[in-house]
């Protein structure tokens, strides 16, 4: 068969097929100004990746950038996804902060536990809702303002959108020492300083100058997270802007690609003919025909035939290197990503692999976010607690009893039933010590002195249990444990090995 002949037709087929149908037009044109992002704020996230914006983000650059990235976060599959990885990642597990769990008995909590658990703070950067929302503003706009107010022991979140101003250190540039908010009342519109944690000295009635002075508010500090900058950077750069562009790139080859195919679908059929006019003719034919069930008149010299499916789809699985770009600018498996096993070649060890690159990303962004809580404590003159994250990854239910077994030494009897528990995913009181977890870590002339697990059983050759002593000194090493037991098991095999050569004499 002539191939080259064939892709001829195609191509003909195609051009008359694109140049003939206005619908097929309207829809390219639509696709192309749904993704052309040559504007304003692509433009800007493109001359960052290029290096042109080496000084980073100004204020109304970044305001800008992050209307675009949020809307792109809301509307689209990829970078949802990319924002709901990183939350889960960073937050899932839960984050702790040392005395403010809930006090044993009756008495009046602590400042600590009170500021926990006052509504505000909650809905503003303990609940699970308000950690996701901040992971969020670190992912879409790389700024994060959170207002403390030590008189009344609260803090709240100061949106992006809402500041206007930015005040740096004379000396230190990098030091941003107060933010400018403006906001509307629904009456009128309202503009304070704050200043930041950073501000040191007396802090100043208002700044501007002559009439445009504008007030500082005294009772509240701004606790900033500024992500991702370089060395010279003012503000934070969000955490989806390097992948943006893929994303937009990735969704360009997956429209386009429905459009092919969506034309390639519009011819089912090919006319083979000897002479070019007898092409055109039947060109000329076949224009005509509309509906299901038709009959075609072929002259002598010409043929119909279906043309193959698997020649003119659209190979989407192309467009697969460029998420894998943009998962790599989130640092994120490109199987999370794009929720595709495929990408890891169908394996399921490779598909539910956390590899160490991801986790030590994400640990990094953990540990960023405990300097901000601790930022936020000190304001509230809540002092420095320890505050640490639950594991990323969750051991198997046998691992971590093997785990626990083999380091139960060097566990307390209230440790050891508090991670049993949790292992088993039952809700106990872990002070609640059960008679035989108490006698692990009794003394060892007091452990000599209980029954043998075998005394009074009849074992293999007939006589009663030897009484001896089954339990061991919690001091004995893993090892030493180990060994043990091996050596049990092998005098074991050893005398039934012994009793069948007896009995077979």
């Amino acid at each position: 068969m002539d191939t080259s002949n064939e892709i001829t037709i195609i191509t003909e087929a195609l051009t008359r097929v694109l140049s003939d149908n206005e619908s097929l037009k309207e829809s390219l044109s639509d696709v192309k100004a749904m993704l052309d992002f040559e504007d304003r704020g692509w433009n800007l996230l493109g001359s960052y990746l290029t290096g042109d914006k080496l000084e980073g983000f100004d204020l109304d650059e970044l305001k800008e950038v992050s209307k675009k990235l949020r809307n792109y976060t809301t509307g689209n599959a990829l970078m949802r996804r990319g924002c709901s990885l990183h939350t889960g990642y960073v937050f899932s597990n839960g984050f702790f902060v040392e005395g403010t769990e809930t006090p044993k008995g009756s008495g009046r909590p602590t400042r600590l536990r009170s500021a926990f658990i006052d509504t505000v703070n909650q809905e503003s950067i303990f609940s699970s809702a308000a950690q996701a929302e901040l992971q969020k503003a670190r992912y879409t706009d790389g700024m994060v303002f959170l207002a403390c107010n030590a008189s009344k022991t609260q803090v709240r979140r100061i949106p992006l959108s809402e500041i206007t101003g930015v005040k740096v250190d004379v000396e230190y540039g990098e030091d941003i020492i107060a933010y400018q908010r403006t906001w509307n009342t629904g009456e009128k519109e309202v503009s304070r300083w704050y200043v930041t944690d950073r501000f040191t000295g007396t802090r100043p009635k208002s700044y501007g100058t002559g009439s445009s002075r504008v007030e500082v508010d005294q009772n509240t500090v701004i606790v900033d997270g500024r992500f991702n900058r370089a060395v010279g950077f003012i503000l934070g750069v969000p955490d989806s802007i390097a992948a943006s562009v893929y994303v937009s790139a990735y969704d360009q080859i997956l429209q386009y690609g429905r459009i092919v195919d969506e034309s390639l679908s519009r011819i089912l059929y090919k006319v083979v003919s000897k002479t070019k006019q007898g092409t055109q003719n039947a060109a000329v034919k076949m224009s005509g025909v509309t509906g299901f069930g038709n009959t075609a008149a072929m002259t002598e010299g010409q043929d119909l035939q279906v043309l193959g499916g698997t020649r003119t789809n659209f190979d989407f699985s192309n467009a697969r290197p460029v998420a894998a770009m943009a998962a790599a600018a989130l640092d994120v498996s490109n199987v999370d990503f794009t929720a595709d096993s495929s990408a890891a070649g169908s394996s399921y060890g490779a598909g539910n692999l956390l590899t160490t690159g991801v986790r030590n990303a994400m640990k990094q962004k953990q540990n960023e976010w405990i300097d901000i809580f601790h930022r936020v404590l000190a304001q509230l003159n809540l002092g420095r607690p320890r505050i640490f994250f639950e594991k990323m990854e969750t051991v198997e239910p046998y691992r971590a009893a093997q785990a626990l077994t083999l380091l139960s030494p060097t566990l307390t009897d209230e440790e050891y039933r508090m991670k049993a528990l949790d292992t088993l995913d039952i809700i106990g009181n872990a002070s609640d010590i059960p008679p035989t977890l108490r006698m692990r870590s009794q003394p060892a002339d007091t452990a000599a002195q209980q029954a043998a697990p075998d005394q009074g059983v009849s074992n293999g050759s007939g006589s009663g249990g030897s009484g001896s002593n089954d339990l061991r000194d919690n001091t004995i090493s893993s090892q030493e444990l180990l060994k043990q037991i091996q050596n049990e098991d092998f005098l074991n095999r050893l005398e039934e090995l012994v009793t069948r050569m007896e009995a077979a004499k």
